[in-house]
């Protein structure tokens, strides 16, 4: 089980390309992937569902491109996974029958389940791309802040 699916990682790393570029203006999607060896094609897509979320934002024209469109210690990781993938959903029925699984309710599992999921979407919650940053550059600790 992936919790956190290769196009979120791509996310996360052409979030912390624009933020660590914030200052030198919108980053062009050819660029961005380029440099963060994502797929051109998949980067447009990544930056549209970006864009939908409120994450970042489209720059028109030659001087054009993608920004944050929130300071970097306001987007968190579960924002990313959440605009990407979707809810973090750990608890699927065991039985195989999808979704709507009729034991849910008493199942033994399903609690322990639900408890690993909160954990994880709290934990994600909790984790900035700021926080992201400081472990990319550490002698820029509370630059993004």
């Amino acid at each position: 089980m992936e919790i956190i699916r290769s196009d979120t990682d791509y996310a996360v790393r052409a979030l912390v390309h624009l933020a660590q570029h914030q200052d030198e203006g919108p980053v062009a999607a050819k660029t961005l992937a380029s440099s963060e060896d994502i797929p051109e094609d998949f980067a447009y897509k990544l930056l549209r569902n970006l864009a939908k979320a409120g994450l970042v934002e489209s720059h028109m024209g030659v001087l054009g491109g993608f920004s944050l469109a929130r300071d970097p210690g306001t987007i968190s990781l579960l924002d990313v996974v959440e605009a990407i993938q979707g809810p973090v959903e750990v608890r699927k029925c065991i039985l195989g029958k999808g979704d709507a699984c009729p034991r849910h309710w008493w199942c033994p599992v399903s609690a322990k389940l639900e408890s690993l999921q909160n954990t994880i979407a709290e934990f994600l919650g909790n984790m900035t791309l700021a926080e992201i940053l400081e472990a990319v550059n550490p002698t820029d600790r509370g630059a993004y802040q």
